[in-house]
C-alpha cells in the first residue's frame, strides 16, 4: 500500500485514513443572429400556494435563472480550437459511422496524436449495434406528428441517416448540420435517395452556420462515452437557443448517467496477473507498470450484470429542454452503495439512457424520470436505484446499461490499481464529481472520492 507523500489524494492506490452537431449543395445556410429572438426560456410549470414571501423568492429565483440563460445566450461563440477541428476531423472516417449504425468487433487504443499520447482505451464486442439506430428511428416516427410538415434540425448528422428518417416521417425541411467532412459524404447520400428538396446539409459547426428560420424540432445524436464525453451537448444547447420554436421537441429529450461499483477479477488478471508468470518467466516486476497503463485511464469495455456488485445509482439528470453549458461545466453527486455480496471491488462502471419524449413529462412525479421506480426498501433519493422502466410503452428509451442490448457505447470503467474486499451488506460511500478539461473541453476529469470498511481512497482520471 502506498502512502500519500502530502497527506492529499493519490491516483487511485489505496491507504488507511478517515472516511472520506439549398437545394442539393452543401449550404452556409441562413442566420438567425443570436439573442435576436429576445425570448426567454423560463421554467415549466405553475406555482403554487404559499406565502408572499415564499412567493417573492420564487419570483426571485426564476428572474435570476432567466438572467443567466439569457446572459449564457448571448455569450459569443467559443472559437474552434485545434482541439476542435481533431475531433471533427475524427469524424469524417466512415468507419465510425459504419460502427455507430451497425456495430463493429474491434479492440483498438486511440491515441491523442497532438499530445503524442495514449487515449481512451476501447475493448470491442460481437454484436451488431442495433439498438442506437432502431431507438433513433422509432422515436422519430412515433412522434410523426411533431415533425410531419415541420422545421428540424439534425445536430451532428453525420452521414445524414437521421435527417433522412425525419425526411421520411414528413418534415417540410431537415437542416443536416456538422463540421466534420462527412457532410460532403452526407450531402451525396442525400442526393441518392431523392431528397435533395427537403435536407439541406450545412457543413460547419452549430455555432456557425446561419439558419433563416426558427425550428420545431431538433434531432442529435450527442451522447459520448459516460454521457458527456467528447461535450457535444453543448452544441445542441446552442441549436435549441439560437433556432427552436417555443414549445418545440427535442430528441432525445432527456439523459440520465448511472454508476455502480464493480467487479471484475478476470479484467484484473488478464491485465495485470498475467505478468506473474510468463512462459515459465518470472515477470512480476512489471506488474505496477501493467497497472498504471491498464487503469489509469477510463477503460470503455462491456460488462455483465454479474460484474455489478448493487444497485446503481443516479449521477446527473439531464433535461435537454432546460439544460445550460454552465450546468454541465462540473457536476458533483454524493453515493452509497451496500454490496449485494461478498467480492473483491474492482472500480466503479458508468452507464447512461436516454429518453424521447416531449417537453414537461415529470411534473406529475415531482421530477422523478419515469425510467425509475421505487426500490424495494421504498426509500427514493436523488440516487434512486434502477430495477425496471415504469411504463416503458410511453417513451422510447434508449440504454446502454449492462442488462440492454450492446451499444457501441459500452460502459465506461473507471478501475482501481488495487482492488478492495468488501463483505455482503458493506456499505461503500464517497463523491464523484466529472467537470471539463481546462486543457480541452472536451475532454472529462474524473475525480472519486469513497470509502468503505474504515478505509478511504480517492481516484483521479482523464478521459481524453
Amino acid at each position: 500500500m502506498l502512502q500519500p507523500t502530502d497527506g492529499g489524494y493519490t491516483n487511485g492506490y489505496h491507504y488507511d485514513g478517515a472516511p472520506a452537431v439549398g437545394g442539393g449543395g452543401i449550404s452556409a445556410g441562413h442566420r438567425v443572429r443570436r439573442g435576436s429572438r429576445g425570448r426567454i426560456r423560463g421554467r415549466r410549470g405553475g406555482g403554487g400556494g404559499g406565502s408572499d414571501s415564499d412567493a417573492r423568492v420564487l419570483q426571485w429565483q426564476q428572474q435570476q435563472k432567466q438572467r443567466e440563460e439569457e446572459e449564457e445566450r448571448e455569450k459569443p461563440a467559443p472559437p474552434c480550437t485545434e482541439f476542435d477541428t481533431a475531433y471533427f476531423n475524427s469524424y469524417a472516417h466512415v468507419g465510425i459511422h459504419e460502427e455507430m449504425i451497425k456495430g463493429l468487433c474491434f479492440q483498438i487504443q486511440i491515441y491523442d496524436i497532438s499530445r503524442c499520447t495514449k487515449g481512451l482505451l476501447i475493448y470491442g464486442w460481437n454484436s451488431q449495434d442495433r439498438a442506437r439506430t432502431d431507438s433513433y428511428r422509432n422515436a422519430i416516427f412515433q412522434h410523426q406528428s411533431f415533425i410531419a410538415g415541420k422545421v428540424v434540425v439534425d445536430v451532428g448528422c453525420g452521414t445524414g441517416i437521421l435527417s433522412i428518417f425525419c425526411a421520411q416521417a414528413g418534415a417540410r425541411r431537415v437542416y443536416a448540420v456538422d463540421a466534420s467532412d462527412i457532410a460532403v459524404q452526407a450531402n451525396e447520400i442525400v442526393k441518392a435517395n431523392n431528397l435533395s428538396d427537403k435536407v439541406i446539409v450545412l457543413h460547419g459547426r452549430v455555432e456557425d452556420v446561419e439558419i433563416d428560420e426558427e425550428v420545431d424540432v431538433i434531432v442529435s445524436e450527442w451522447m459520448g462515452y459516460m454521457l458527456l464525453y467528447e461535450s457535444m451537448l453543448g452544441s445542441v444547447i446552442t441549436a435549441r437557443d439560437r433556432w427552436l420554436k417555443p414549445g418545440g421537441l427535442i430528441l432525445p429529450s432527456h439523459a440520465t448517467l448511472y454508476m455502480a461499483p464493480v467487479t471484475h477479477p478476470d479484467r484484473y488478471s488478464e491485465s495485470v496477473d498475467f505478468w506473474r508468470n510468463v512462459y515459465g518467466i518470472d515477470m512480476s516486476a512489471i506488474m505496477p507498470l501493467a497497472k498504471q497503463c491498464a487503469f489509469e485511464e477510463p477503460s470503455v469495455e462491456a460488462i455483465t450484470v454479474e460484474n455489478v456488485l448493487t444497485w446503481p445509482q443516479v449521477v446527473k439528470h439531464v433535461d435537454c429542454y432546460t439544460v445550460t453549458t454552465r450546468e454541465l461545466e462540473s457536476i458533483t453527486a454524493r453515493f452509497k452503495f451496500e454490496s449485494m455480496m461478498r467480492s473483491p471491488f474492482h472500480g466503479f462502471a458508468f452507464w447512461f439512457d436516454v429518453e424521447f419524449n416531449g417537453p414537461a413529462i415529470y411534473p406529475l412525479n415531482n421530477g422523478i424520470p419515469p425510467s425509475f421506480v421505487e426500490p424495494s426498501n421504498g426509500n427514493v433519493t436523488e440516487g434512486n436505484q434502477r430495477k425496471r422502466r415504469a411504463n416503458p410503452s410511453e417513451a422510447v428509451i434508449l440504454s446502454t446499461a449492462p442488462e440492454d442490448p450492446p451499444t457501441h457505447w459500452q460502459q465506461t470503467l473507471v478501475y482501481f490499481y488495487e482492488p478492495l474486499d468488501v463483505e455482503q451488506d458493506q456499505v461503500i460511500e464517497g463523491s464523484l464529481t466529472l467537470s471539463q478539461s481546462k486543457e480541452n473541453a472536451r475532454f472529462m476529469n474524473i475525480h472519486l472520492e469513497y470509502s468503505s470498511g474504515g478505509r478511504s481512497f480517492v481516484k483521479e482520471s482523464v478521459m481524453r
